[in-house]
């Protein structure tokens, strides 16, 4: 008999260190289950935040879409200057703080198309160097231009669906661009090929580089360029995987350096990162109703039924305020005015270039841009030679 006690003694003793285990568990399951929730709807929040100041960004048509301008030629753009509607009310009239992003030095500078820009006026500039940059430029400037549209379209939606769905609409762009960026290096790998056929003429090392046409009138410079020609058509089909990479970089660093314009928000000094804390405050009621959502449905799965009504109670004391923490209580809405136009920002941009008409690459292979004129220049020349024979 005592045996059978003794027995029934460890298994009650066994059953109760299990079920305190499985407590344990199941608690230590719901913290980690719900802290990682937490961060991940921050991080969602926080992201939309970002693709928000970008619409802002769009709006004041401020990125260098245009190639004829600063920074990829001398032309400075005349942009006007508007306040966008940030944080708007669902009153009549509707109501909003003001974030402006203005076009001055600080908001023009762009490290990448600066390079490019001081390499290509340099006396010593490289045609090889510049088929590369004028690749690239090409890439960021389409990406600057697509960015710029779509996030102004965007822009013209309600504020609470760009910070709801902004991120899951953006990822789907993003992965679209990465294919389209593809397809337009693909076209600029071959179309950019004139630059073969380009030669610098500047000697004294002073000024710009002075480019003048290789035609097959100076044959060695000509069959160099035809050698550069098949030299990276081989290339092309050949080391695809390796150079691949090109338009995708592209098209991340025009996605990121966006986020890097300064602008100010009712008169403050703001970046897109700081105002990932305004995005949070502002919609602070409809984060924490997600995440007590998640809190309520974790608890029943992980805790039981008891706890979950537990949670649900608790939740509901907060919310009527008999719970004294203000989680569920809106922040104080200041710095309003009516709203202005959701018109994005007209941009001038005169264009000083000068330059004369560009052929493709066929024209340049046969007889380089303008060859024509050469090729009648050139035969002058020699017939006044030969009359002097």
């Amino acid at each position: 008999m005592s045996d059978t006690s003794a027995i029934d003694e460890k298994k009650n003793a066994n059953n109760s260190n299990s079920t305190t285990t499985n407590v344990i568990s199941s608690i230590q399951s719901f913290l980690v289950s719900l802290i990682t929730i937490i961060l991940i709807i921050l991080l969602y929040f926080s992201s939309s935040s970002l693709i928000l100041f970008v619409c802002k960004l769009a709006q004041t048509n401020i990125l260098p879409t245009e190639s004829n301008c600063v920074p990829y030629e001398d032309a400075v753009p005349n942009i006007q200057p508007i306040k966008t509607n940030i944080f708007t009310t669902f009153t009549d009239p509707e109501m909003s703080m003001k974030l402006e992003i203005p076009y001055d030095s600080k908001n023009t500078k762009n490290i990448m198309l600066d390079m490019f820009k001081e390499y290509k006026d340099k006396p010593s500039s490289n045609p090889l160097a510049n088929y590369f940059i004028s690749i690239t430029e090409s890439l960021l400037q389409f990406d600057y231009s697509t960015i710029n549209t779509i996030m102004n379209f965007l822009n013209s939606m309600p504020e609470a669906l760009i910070i709801g769905l902004g991120p899951i609409i953006v990822a789907f762009l993003f992965a679209f661009g990465v294919l389209i960026n593809g397809l337009y290096f693909i076209y600029l790998w071959f179309a950019n090929m004139y630059w073969f056929f380009k030669k610098n003429t500047n000697e004294s090392g002073d000024g710009k580089p002075k480019w003048s046409n290789v035609t097959i009138l100076t044959p060695i410079d000509w069959w160099i360029a035809i050698g550069l020609v098949i030299l990276f058509i081989i290339i092309f089909f050949i080391g695809f995987p390796l150079i691949s990479f090109i338009p995708f970089v592209a098209l991340f660093y025009s996605c990121f350096s966006c986020l890097f314009y300064k602008g100010s928000l009712n008169g403050k000094s703001i970046t897109s990162f700081s105002l990932i804390i305004e995005v949070l405050k502002y919609y602070k009621i409809t984060i924490v109703s997600i995440i007590s959502l998640f809190v309520v449905s974790l608890a029943f799965s992980n805790l039981g039924t008891i706890p979950g009504i537990f949670s649900i109670i608790t939740l509901g004391l907060i919310y009527w305020g008999i719970i004294s923490i203000n989680i569920f209580k809106p922040i104080s809405e200041t710095n309003l005015s009516p709203s202005v136009s959701y018109d994005q920002a007209k941009k001038t941009c005169n264009n000083v270039k000068t330059g004369k008409q560009s052929h493709g690459l066929l024209y340049n292979i046969l007889i380089g841009q303008n060859g024509g004129n050469n090729i009648k220049k050139e035969l002058k020349k020699i017939g006044k030679n030969l009359s002097n024979v």
